[in-house]
């Protein structure tokens, strides 16, 4: 039989594989192998090759439950998909950030509350994308944005008046965007342009009108692009010529079919 050095011993971790005449002596399943068609070279719950683990597991999900505290986080991570929720649960604390990212991945979504304040901010987006609704808030102060970012996508739009004044202006641009009219206009004054945009994209030609003076060309560009009426005129007498041209073009525009 081809040897190969990716073959763990029992009880071994990868780092101390050794390679062997038979690397499945000692395997606590060999005595299955007939029923469960392993090959070491393909197909194998002791090698260190991801995809080989994943193949046997696929074939054999009946035995996910005899590996859940196996010694190599690669077996413990895959084998997540194939557990039942009651041990999933019982390795949310599990002490390899890619298995509890898995575990947040197939657990239960009502269970996941327990996984709200996982020290791997990984962990925590995937709780954050499956979690209840109804939960989301817990979440909303998060010290990582991405994963306030996607509580904001998510939650209630009545519950991001907790989430206006984010620190992070792409997690303000999602509030701004799915928050209840009129609060969205407290954004209209934001420091940052695209979260002024957001407010733009919401509003008419009496909030386009206000905008007109903004600083940052972002936000006329916008305007040069997207307003009308009186809004659109005086975008085309804007001090740059680049959006005086796309104004004007888009005002001649207007202005025929007006005629027409």
């Amino acid at each position: 039989m081809r040897v190969f050095c990716g073959v763990r011993g029992a009880g071994e971790a990868p780092e101390r594989a050794l390679s062997v005449e038979d690397p499945c002596a000692g395997c606590r399943i060999l005595s299955l192998r007939s029923e469960t068609g392993c090959d070491p070279a393909s197909s194998c719950v002791r090698t260190t090759t991801a995809r080989h683990i994943e193949r046997f597991f696929r074939t054999n999900p009946r035995l996910a439950d005899m590996f859940w505290k196996d010694e190599y986080f690669e077996v413990r991570a895959i084998v997540t998909r194939y557990l039942s929720q009651e041990l999933l649960g019982k390795m949310t604390r599990d002490p390899d950030e890619t298995v509890r990212m898995n575990v947040a991945l197939f657990l239960a979504p009502a269970l996941l509350v327990r996984m709200m304040n996982d020290p791997d901010r990984e962990v925590r987006i995937r709780v954050a994308a499956r979690i209840p609704v109804a939960l989301l808030p817990m979440m909303a102060g998060d010290p990582d944005y991405y994963v306030r970012h996607q509580v904001a996508l998510r939650i209630a739009p009545t519950a991001l008046l907790f989430m206006k004044d984010d620190a992070d202006p792409e997690v303000r641009r999602v509030v701004a965007r799915r928050i209840p009219e009129p609060h969205h206009l407290g954004f209209f004054s934001d420091p940052d342009a695209l979260v002024r945009i957001e407010v733009l994209e919401r509003g008419g030609p009496d909030l386009w009108t206000r905008a007109l003076p903004d600083p940052d060309v972002r936000v006329r560009f916008w305007l040069a692009e997207h307003a009308t009426g009186e809004a659109l005129a005086r975008m085309a007498e804007d001090p740059d010529p680049f959006l005086r041209r796309i104004a004007g073009r888009r005002l001649g525009n207007e202005i025929g079919r007006a005629v027409s």
